[in-house]
């Protein structure tokens, strides 16, 4: 009979079959099973279908030239559809030379298992104890692999969040979750697809902007160093869980990565976090307001779709809002407000016009008293400049 404690030390023995005496090297690929296995089911096993692969590249042709009328760039982006455990894996990839040094820097804490009574511990738990100093980046690599297969269940393109896509040139739209979006909001699929492509297209033609990138990357570093100091290790977790079956639930249940893993309060003093989440803040908010006005410029009034998807991105997302916190990031119900209400801010006060600027360089991104007080930012973005450097 097969218990939760033999199916526990199965776990533990596939793992220290994929380390290979390297746990560090092995996290990417510990992370990628992990992610690919929370999105798994029959409906994985085939790629989109190709007419509507066809279908999606027409409308993303016809998109592209209003998301360049808008925006005032041309992107340069091929659309392509994907699976979820596609866009898991290229998620992954996206994120890994950011989080690899602070993987390769994970360890166990001394002692976390290890302090248990001989009598009081089992064949699996003397297994965790044995290999507990060389398995942080291990098990940090499937907290990042849980948070990257929840964020693939209902992330509908590359753009899950408001932060740069390394592979600049892939758009990738999630069908599966495209379709259910359509469906659980009773939406037209075509005006779905079109919203979605506008937002991908756009935010790429944001981050083209080299000073704008290189700006929020900048920051992404600071943010991202402070919050995973911040993170609660999983081994830690492991030490206190009550028994065997405690902690087969922790490690067979993708879930209980996502929970309380990351950091939700930011450090004192956190000004990397302030300025990144003041610029990704407004920066997110103008990618919907554009992608809006495409949709309704390509099928019609888009008010509804719209809504729905502010629904959706404030709706429950651990995946979402667990990955953003890797990264200092607040994806928050009051944070995605604050973003709308900052671009109605600047609509109502100077015009739909003045979004421009937002876009234009790193030096107008919003600082953390103008997210909050849009005539502030409109004041100090419509000053002249001085001699300088131009815009991107």
């Amino acid at each position: 009979m097969t218990g939760p404690s033999n199916g526990f030390e199965g776990l533990l023995g596939d793992l220290l079959k994929a380390m290979g005496g390297s746990p560090a090297a092995a996290w990417f690929d510990a992370a990628r099973a992990l992610a690919v296995s929370v999105v798994a089911d029959e409906h994985e096993a085939f790629n989109p279908d190709p007419v509507a692969r066809i279908k999606l590249e027409e409308l993303a042709r016809v998109v592209s030239l209003h998301v360049a009328e808008v925006t005032g760039d041309a992107v340069d982006a091929v659309v392509e559809p994907v699976t979820r455990a596609t866009w898991a894996v290229a998620a992954l990839s996206s994120w890994r030379p950011r989080l690899e040094p602070l993987v390769a820097a994970a360890s166990a804490p001394p002692g976390a298992v290890s302090a248990l009574d001989d009598e009081q511990v089992d064949a699996a738990t003397a297994m965790l104890a044995k290999f507990a100093s060389s398995m942080g980046p291990m098990f940090l690599g499937l907290q990042v692999g849980s948070t990257a297969g929840h964020l693939a269940e209902r992330a509908l393109g590359s753009s899950a969040f408001p932060l740069p896509w390394p592979e600049a040139t892939r758009a990738l739209i999630v069908v599966r979750n495209l379709e259910q979006f359509a469906e659980d909001w009773s939406l037209d699929h075509d005006a779905v697809a079109a919203f979605t492509v506008a937002r991908e297209l756009t935010m790429r033609a944001v981050y083209s902007r080299p000073s704008i990138a290189a700006h929020v990357e900048e920051l992404l570093d600071d943010a991202t160093a402070a919050q995973m100091s911040m993170q609660k290790s999983l081994l830690d977790r492991l030490g206190e869980a009550d028994g065997v079956e405690d902690l087969s639930r922790l490690l067979g249940d993708p879930e209980a990565f996502v929970e309380g893993l990351w950091g939700s309060e930011l450090p004192e003093g956190g000004r990397a976090h302030d300025a990144l989440n003041a610029a990704v803040t407004a920066l997110g908010a103008y990618v919907d307001e554009v992608a809006k006005l495409v949709a309704a410029r390509v099928l019609g009034d888009a008010g509804q779709l719209a809504e729905a998807w502010h629904r959706h991105r404030t709706g429950d997302s651990k995946g979402a809002e667990a990955a953003a916190a890797m990264f200092g990031v607040d994806l928050s119900r009051e944070r995605v407000d604050l973003g709308v209400a900052f671009i109605a801010g600047v609509i109502e006060r100077d015009g739909f016009d003045a979004l421009a600027r937002l876009a234009d360089s790193a030096a107008n991104l919003p600082t953390p008293a103008e997210i909050v007080a849009p005539g502030l930012w409109l004041a100090r973005t419509s000053l002249p400049t001085l001699d300088g450097p131009g815009k991107d």
